[in-house]
């Protein structure tokens, strides 16, 4: 008797685990479609205008002479190894030194959960910590970005990071920056981009996965222009 109730006590452990599982990957998905109905209804509204570059998340002096776009997506693979190798020492070198301003741009493209990951970064802007959420992001995403749910892997990465990852996840459960992911998704399509990472320097759309040489070199190539 006692095996038969423990098999049914677990049994039904794993229908309500299996369950929950169910629920968070209907949450996200249902997120990803209204997100993208919304930049539709969006771009419908706007008929033409672009949408302003207040959507990126800046970096650096406004008066730098270069201007760095990027428009990546928290699931592309490629954006990741650019926000590992590249980016940092284009920061480092470039911003943090007064030659560049860097603006990151949400362009969200793949299936899953690149939505959810724009969002979260953005939460984590409300806390003072979207460049480290944002590094974390796409260092793991082939961590995070497989789960049907990611909130849970998302949160611990918060507290990691010595964040509240219980506000966190309620920011992101709110879609309190859905909005503004969205008019960054919208701006991007406007500017007819359909890739990710683009990187576009004083203007003039340069490629896409670059290493540090090559962004540096177009860099320079600017600066000697002023």
């Amino acid at each position: 008797m006692a095996s038969s109730q423990s098999k049914f006590y677990g049994a039904l452990a794993a229908i309500l685990v299996l369950g929950i599982a169910l629920i968070g990957y209907v949450i996200v998905k249902d997120r990803q479609q209204t997100a993208y109905e919304a930049a539709d209804t969006l771009a419908a509204d706007l008929e033409g205008e672009l949408v302003s570059e207040e959507v990126g998340v800046s970096f650096g002096s406004p008066d730098a002479p270069v201007l760095i776009e990027e428009y990546a997506d928290y699931q592309c693979p490629y954006c990741g190894m650019v926000a590992g190798l590249t980016v940092p020492q284009i920061l480092e070198e470039y911003v943090e030194t007064g030659k560049a301003r860097f603006v990151f741009y949400d362009f969200p493209l793949h299936p899953g959960n690149s939505w959810v990951g724009a969002e979260a970064a953005r939460c984590a802007g409300d806390q003072d910590a979207f460049w480290p959420m944002h590094k974390v992001l796409m260092g793991r995403m082939s961590e995070w970005g497989q789960r049907r749910d990611p909130r849970g892997l998302i949160r611990q990465y918060a507290d990691g990071l010595g964040l509240d990852g219980r506000a966190l996840v309620e920011c992101v459960d709110a879609g309190n920056h859905r909005e503004i992911v969205t008019r960054s998704q919208l701006r991007a399509r406007q500017l007819g981009l359909s890739g990710t990472p683009t990187f576009i320097i004083n203007g003039r759309r340069v490629g896409s996965a670059m290493g540090y040489d090559q962004m540096s070199a177009l860099i320079e190539e600017e600066l000697a222009k002023q």
